[in-house]
């Protein structure tokens, strides 16, 4: 039996369409992956690679180190840095309180970090190390010296000295004095939970840990009328200093 020429001619044009839009798919897939080749190749030459890593505010980090772990070193592609990641191994280093890193398009990586300060020495129940005005543990030397401040508070736990009031208002305390008084204080706790002090040979009766800024200026200024020595010096109420005589 012999087919319709016209449904012949039909299917014939079907075909021809089908393929046609098959070859049609095929083109714009080689297109496209021509454009991403070219638009990779771009991303990772030279000329949008890092030329420079400009870095700030880094004085005991590790940051460099760091940076290099990550791969933000010179000739790396811009691209494959990611700021958010870079950012957040920084943070893992205790000295570091704060890091920004921002991609400077077509070669320049900004690198800004803030690093905390070694306040004072503190005990804990972890033994004595730098702490920083937040609390967070500082790599620190063995052994105490008489360069910072000193607070001894034993019975704190060390995974706890970032939320203890005691150790924070402590640390707050020693900020608030000048910098000159700071390696002549000692704080330490006694046994009704009260806070005391020696600051520049005078006991000083600081109580709860509470308004411990206030006190250390209200302290400055008391110590700048030169009470007699021997006085107990009592800073409960800084608005109301009080002066115990020898």
């Amino acid at each position: 039996m012999s087919i319709d020429p016209r449904l012949k001619e039909r299917r014939r044009v079907v075909a021809e369409d089908r393929a046609r839009r098959k070859i049609g798919k095929l083109l714009k897939l080689i297109v496209a992956l021509v454009l991403g080749g070219i638009v990779a190749w771009i991303l990772l030459s030279p000329w949008l690679s890092v030329d420079e890593v400009a870095t700030t505010g880094v004085l005991s980090s590790k940051t460099h180190a760091t940076l290099a772990e990550m791969r933000v070193v010179a000739g790396t592609p811009m691209i494959l840095i990611q700021p958010g990641r870079v950012e957040q191994a920084l943070l893992t280093d205790p000295w570091v309180k704060d890091a920004t890193v921002v991609r400077d398009w077509p070669n320049r990586v900004l690198v800004r970090v803030e690093e905390r300060v070694a306040l004072a020495w503190v005990e804990t129940g972890g033994g004595w190390a730098h702490h920083a005005l937040d609390g967070v543990a500082l790599p620190s030397p063995d052994n105490p010296d008489d360069t910072l401040a000193w607070i001894q508070l034993p019975e704190v736990a060390p995974a706890e000295t970032v939320s203890s009031r005691d150790v924070l208002g402590a640390l707050e305390f020693v900020a608030g004095l000048p910098q000159d008084l700071r390696a002549e204080t000692t704080i330490r706790m006694r046994v009704n939970g009260e806070l005391w002090g020696d600051v520049s040979g005078y006991t000083v009766r600081l109580g709860r840990a509470v308004e411990m800024d206030a006190k250390a200026r209200s302290l400055t200024a008391l110590l700048a009328t030169n009470p007699p020595r021997g006085s107990v010096l009592i800073m409960i109420a800084p608005a109301h200093p009080a002066v115990t005589p020898p």
